[in-house]
């Protein structure tokens, strides 16, 4: 850990503009929450920009570059919502630029159907600011999730508008030379292309501009929860239904533990249209019988707040007489996540591969007693709109119809922590073990959804792996606006393609 030069410290503090705050251990606006506990270090400094020129400013100093020069260059983290449980937004020791706290207001053109977004905000910003309109956000699951775009971005809306970041149309970066720079297809368009799936690899993202998509103020939500042995009758039915359905229809598939101990199955459904159609188009899975069966329809802005987690045990437990909000999202518990991609293929999945996973998931689950309360989950949003767009368009390189799964685990006690990531990754073989048996290697495609693979994001190689063969022009990239690697905390690109 680099020692604080207190001179050079001031003089960054006389710097910045009046709205922007350094904190340090023991300041009251000094915080170093994340959604996941284990994700948590101590910085040293926790530095809130207000604009893209104190962004600058900070770069400056915690490089150790002009007029900071007395200052010993220290570890640097970026945090935006603070979701991911890998520490990425952390440091120990360090210096963190806490975006969320100056930099989350959301300007909308509702002519031009833009959004102007804060790097600082969180989809809850967003929802509120265009109450009107819809922006392309992740799995409609977690409200205060921040920074997944830079990732892909996948949605409920996906099916009908693509990923989030087929929904960009310009960024504002701080790059580590302390550059402004604007990122569209007409302007630096290979850094627009990079940071399309590359993550957080060239610089602070200050400001998003995303379309914006008309949407109606209520859907319906239908959430069936089942015993597993419903597994056999099930994903025929699903089969059918993928085969049927249309591009406003998605679901959720997720094996979890009741507060009972049970395991159970639940499929939570959506369906972007009135409660009599979706009623009537989710018959088809009413009539296996689920245990129980809670449906309504439901404003548009709450839908980001359905959690397939623990959410579900709540549900199992039969403990709320109405759809909990944002149970699985406050902070301070151990959290992981990994996952990958499984074949969206015309025919559906093979019952035995499904009833395989849920295995998998079980065993881990029984093993580990600790992390009882983990959840698998499949997001089996239909594919057609974002795998229609080519895979070298940008740096998000799986463009294959897939759906993802993701391991949400979750645990109590420190005692599982050093064990976490071993046991995840164990879980991990055993389903690409089962999806590899079951489907052809070459429909799975290339690379991964990063925002899904915390678990990995530290590893030397992985991004290697992820990045596919896009892997090339991100080096490129990361070569022009990050040559040392300020940024590479998360997938961190090599300097030079592996032979």
């Amino acid at each position: 850990m680099s020692p604080i030069d207190s001179s050079a410290l001031e003089h960054l503090r006389s710097t910045l503009s009046s709205s922007a705050t350094l904190n340090l251990p023991g300041d009251p606006d000094y915080t170093n929450k994340r959604w996941a506990l284990n994700a948590e270090r101590p910085a040293a400094i926790v530095a809130c920009p207000a604009t893209a020129e104190d962004v600058v400013q900070i770069l400056a100093f915690v490089q150790g570059k002009a007029p900071y020069n007395t200052q010993q260059k220290l570890d640097l983290a970026v945090k935006g919502g603070g979701h991911t449980p890998s520490g990425a937004s952390s440091s120990d020791g360090g210096l963190v630029i806490d975006l969320q706290p100056k930099m989350h207001s959301v300007r909308v053109d509702p002519e031009a159907k833009l959004a102007y977004v804060g790097g600082g905000c969180v989809w809850a910003d967003v929802d509120k600011a265009t109450e009107k309109h819809v922006i392309l956000t992740k799995p409609g699951s977690i409200a205060h999730s921040g920074g997944l775009t830079l990732g892909g971005g996948f949605g409920w809306l996906t099916s009908q508008y693509g990923l989030v970041i087929d929904n960009l149309v310009q960024a504002t970066i701080v790059t580590s030379s302390g550059q402004i720079l604007t990122a569209s297809d007409s302007q630096n368009p290979n850094l627009f292309w990079a940071i399309r799936g590359g993550g957080g690899n060239f610089g602070v993202v200050t400001e998003f501009v995303l379309k914006l998509h008309g949407q109606r103020p209520d859907l319906y939500v239908s959430v069936l929860v089942y015993p597993p042995t419903v597994l056999e009758r099930l994903v025929p039915v699903m089969n059918e239904w993928f085969a049927e359905r249309s591009l406003v229809e998605n679901c959720h598939l997720v094996f979890t533990i009741g507060p009972t101990g049970q395991p159970g199955v639940v499929l939570q459904l959506v369906y972007n249209g009135d409660s009599e159609t979706g009623a009537k188009k989710f018959e088809r899975f009413v009539k296996l019988g689920p245990v129980m069966n809670q449906s309504e329809t439901i404003p548009y802005l709450k839908l980001n707040h359905l959690q397939v987690g623990p959410f579900v045990t709540t549900l199992l437990g039969n403990c709320l007489p109405t759809i909990p909000q944002d149970p699985f999202v406050h902070h301070g518990e151990n959290r992981l996540i990994q996952g990958s991609f499984i074949p969206a293929l015309p025919t559906g999945f093979p019952v035995s591969f499904v009833i395989e996973v849920y295995q998998a998931w079980l065993k881990f689950v029984t093993n580990h007693p600790a992390a009882s309360q983990s959840a698998l989950a499949l997001e089996l949003y239909q594919p057609n709109k974002w795998s229609s767009v080519p895979s070298d368009a940008t740096a998000f390189a799986n463009r294959k119809p897939a759906f993802n799964f993701a391991y949400l685990v979750r645990w109590k006690g420190a005692e599982f922590t050093q064990h976490a990531e071993q046991a995840t990754f164990a879980l991990h073989h055993s389903v690409l073990e089962a999806r590899d048996s079951h489907f052809p290697r070459e429909s799975v495609g290339e690379g991964g959804y990063i925002n899904y693979l915390d678990a990995e994001s530290r590893k030397a190689t992985s991004a290697s792996r992820r990045f596919g063969s896009n892997l090339s022009r991100l080096v490129e990239a990361k070569r022009e606006y990050d040559p040392e690697n300020l940024f590479g905390k998360f997938f961190a690109i090599p300097s030079e393609v592996p032979a």
